[in-house]
Order: structure tokens, then C-alpha cells, then sequence
């Protein structure tokens, strides 16, 4: 008896088990996504941006061309951005993904550039205004902290951005754009 009633409840759990397993597997083919997603949607298209640089404290300003190209991906989980930076004689193309962390109740944003480049952002929304705040670290492995103000129009097809960084304790302006977006 006390055999058989084993083998029942091991066959039981054995059950359950499967059945589990198969129902998580099955779950959230459309997982419920945070309502904070939509407010990336201001980023969704075409952008050209254009204003000036500079790379280092010391290091010279020069002119810049950017251009992004975001869409949402994977369920739109993922806001993508590709992107092509030229300006001081080079092309540098990255890759960008943002979301949205419901615990932290934060933004997030990873980079990857193909310089070896990468960075880690949070951000938050004050009303037309998107900051950016995180740290990169260049190709020579060297990490700078940073914040980008970005500042949408009321229509929200144009913005200018500015972006101050601090490597070492020493501050400077790194970026300065404006541009505009189309679909």
C-alpha cells in the first residue's frame, strides 16, 4: 500500500510538473508590457541631427552629422537604434537598445559602437524633455560619465540635445544637436 501510494504521488507531481512546465512555455505569447513603453514611441522613425562635438575635454570641436533610425523589436519590448555618427574625418555606426525597467521604474539603454565603444544609460521623461544619464567607455577602455537633455518639440518631429560629460573631474560639453524626424 504504502508503495503504491508513492508511485501515485511521484506519477501526481510527475503530472503537474508537465503540465507546468508546458503551460509557462505557452505563456505570454504577448506579455503584458509596461505602459511606460509608449512614451519611447516620440523616437520612433528617422532622425537627422547635426550641430557640433568633441570627444575630449581638450580635444578639438568639430562638426557632426547624426543620423538614427529606431523601431520597435522582439514584441516591441525593444526600442532599436541604429545609428551613423560622421564627423572629425570618421564614420561610427552603433547599435542601441532601450526598454523600460518596471521595478526600477527607469528607461534603460545599452550601446555598442563599432569603434569597441559601449555605454550603459538610465533615463527619465519630464514632460517634452528626455535625460539621459550613464557611463561609456571608449575604445581605449577609459570610462566617462554623461548626461544628454534631450528637448522635443510640441509636435514632437524635431528636438535639440545637449550633452555634458566628466572624465577624470574634468567637464566639458561633448555634443550639441538639433534636428528633425521623418517616417
Amino acid at each position: 500500500m504504502a508503495t503504491t501510494m508513492k508511485r501515485l504521488i511521484i506519477d501526481a507531481a510527475r503530472v503537474l510538473l508537465v503540465l507546468g512546465a508546458s503551460s509557462a512555455h505557452g505563456a505570454s505569447p504577448n506579455p503584458r508590457l509596461p505602459p511606460e513603453l509608449k512614451k519611447l514611441d516620440v523616437w520612433v522613425g528617422n532622425w537627422s541631427l547635426s550641430g557640433t562635438a568633441r570627444d575630449q575635454p581638450d580635444g578639438r570641436e568639430y562638426s557632426l552629422r547624426w543620423t538614427l533610425h529606431e523601431r520597435w523589436v522582439l514584441n516591441r519590448s525593444f526600442l532599436q537604434v541604429d545609428q551613423t555618427w560622421k564627423g572629425n574625418g570618421q564614420t561610427q555606426r552603433s547599435l542601441e537598445m532601450l526598454s523600460y525597467d518596471p521595478v526600477k521604474k527607469l528607461y534603460t539603454d545599452s550601446g555598442f559602437g563599432s569603434d569597441g565603444s559601449t555605454w550603459s544609460l538610465t533615463a527619465v521623461f519630464d514632460g517634452a524633455t528626455m535625460i539621459e544619464t550613464g557611463q561609456s567607455k571608449g575604445p581605449d577602455g577609459v570610462m566617462t560619465s554623461c548626461r544628454m537633455a534631450w528637448v522635443f518639440s510640441n509636435d514632437r518631429t524635431s528636438l535639440s540635445g545637449t550633452e555634458r560629460c566628466d572624465k577624470g573631474g574634468t567637464r566639458w560639453q561633448a555634443v550639441k544637436v538639433a534636428g528633425t524626424k521623418s517616417n
